[in-house]
């Protein structure tokens, strides 16, 4: 059973749950509302984090670009420097993906999302591993989630309201063709909830006249609104041709009762983000992968040695035992030596022969090699691993690519890369093939680590002058 951690991160308070998976179910074990401030520690033994994070400002964009532009590297710096002046040249964490457009056009349209990446890290940096965060996401997506569980309808609505926010995405063939967070302002609650039912009004009303050719079927609400019985008679009165309906995941998700669920949307929606609606910086993304890759390659290399050992450790480590008995009780060992059961000498020789198989293969291990390129594995992942093992030797190449817009910013890189290389402090011969392509503003290079140890330069004989 997994145990999994899902924050709803707001200004000044967390919603925090942790939930226990079995399968396709989900359990809440338990849920908590804390301050922000307390979120360390709250979380410290904690790990598998699932982040939904409330910003005020983010990117909602559409972007057009020529079609015949491809490559990623150039889409995303023609995004940026499309919405340079929107935001003002501040960092972007943006992921993107093209619109459903008439076949043969000339332009491509492409939905931009993006945080910016100093507020956004302030909040990720909350974590202290980092590389525990599995998913971090924005409100609007993490009920994109939990409503794609929840709803199977073709094209649909789900709206979330919290105090007087409102949140309102509509969904059409699992794709969100239009999103919008906004607060109302209401000097009473009488006018606070006319103001909302007026706000919901005019949204959906907005989309059904942008989208004529989508027919919605459905409106889902979750949050306050769902258990607010005049808000909700106002909708259905002033909403008579699309079914309304009440988002309550009771199916897959269990050990919440009743109304409760309803705070807690937002955080259960951040376990079902689809990665093109996720916020990761490239670290984590890198630090995950050098886990996982190391992972593999001591799993790969532990399950042959464990089932070659498998039918010589019971004997081996009776052997060991009797020889560490032989120390202590040496003169009742000489006594009862005759009674005592002892292995032939050729089946002593084949444990000896295996062991000394096992420490020349050991000595030094993939994963040893691959520890040395943390380094450079966190400056640009790895596109590449070979292994070879030859007489006696291990042998490891690490291809690294990247792309770049500038010669000056392939400059800079290439010029820390090769500095990480030579700041690799080790007696293990290491060595690199540069493979950089600077008309087309491609880094490559082979980094090359083999076991043998570097051998000591010659000293150059000098001549005695007479």
């Amino acid at each position: 059973m997994n145990r999994l951690c899902a924050l709803d991160i707001q200004d000044n308070y967390v919603i925090a749950l942790d939930i226990e998976k079995k399968g396709n179910v989900y359990s809440l074990a338990e849920h908590h509302i804390i301050d922000l401030s307390e979120l360390p520690l709250h979380i410290k033994n904690r790990e598998n984090f699932f982040l939904s994070i409330d910003q005020d400002e983010e990117v909602d964009e559409k972007v057009s670009l020529a079609s015949v532009i491809k490559n990623d590297a150039v889409i995303r710096g023609s995004i940026l420097l499309k919405l340079a002046e929107q935001t003002a040249n501040r960092k972007l964490m943006f992921n993107y993906y093209e619109i459903a457009q008439k076949e043969k056009s000339e332009n491509s349209t492409y939905q931009v999302d993006g945080v910016y990446e100093k507020e956004y890290l302030d909040r990720l940096n909350l974590i202290d591993d980092i590389s525990q965060i599995e998913s971090s996401t924005l409100s609007k997506f993490a009920l994109f989630g939990i409503s794609q569980e929840c709803i199977k309808e073709e094209s649909y609505f789900s709206i979330y309201t919290s105090s007087n926010k409102i949140t309102t995405i509509a969904v059409h063939k699992n794709e969100i063709v239009y999103s919008r967070t906004n607060s109302v302002v209401a000097r009473n609650a009488e006018l606070r909830i006319l103001n909302m039912v007026a706000e919901i009004n005019q949204t959906i009303n907005y989309v059904k006249g942008q989208f004529r050719d989508i027919k919605f079927s459905t409106i889902a609400f979750s949050g306050t609104i769902a258990i607010d019985d005049t808000i909700a008679e106002h909708l259905y009165l002033s909403i008579s041709d699309i079914n309304i309906t009440i988002l309550y995941p009771n199916t897959f998700i269990r050990g919440i009762e009743n109304e409760d669920v309803q705070s807690y949307i937002i955080a259960l929606g951040a376990l079902f983000v689809p990665k093109k609606f996720q916020f990761l910086p490239i670290s984590v993304h890198g630090i995950k992968q050098y886990k996982l890759v190391s992972k593999i390659l001591f799993i790969a290399s532990f399950v042959p040695l464990l089932v070659l050992s498998f039918f010589t450790v019971e004997k081996y480590l009776s052997y060991s035992d009797s020889f560490e008995k032989y120390e202590t009780i040496k003169d009742r060992l000489t006594k009862i030596v005759k009674n005592t059961q002892t292995y032939p000498q050729g089946e002593l020789q084949k444990s000896l022969n295996y062991l000394e198989i096992v420490e020349k293969h050991l000595e030094y291990h993939p994963v040893d090699l691959i520890t040395v390129l943390k380094p450079l594995i966190k400056l640009q992942k790895a596109e590449t691993f070979e292994w070879n093992y030859i007489d006696g030797n291990i042998e490891l190449k690490a291809a690294f690519k990247k792309s770049f817009n500038t010669l000056e910013s392939l400059y800079e890189f290439e010029k820390r890369f090769y500095k990480e290389f030579d700041d690799i402090n080790m007696t293990l011969k290491h060595t690199y093939i540069k493979q950089t392509d600077y008309k087309k503003l491609n880094f490559a290079s082979t980094v090359i680590i083999n076991n043998k140890k570097e051998e000591p330069k010659a000293p150059i004989a000098r001549k005695r002058r007479g």
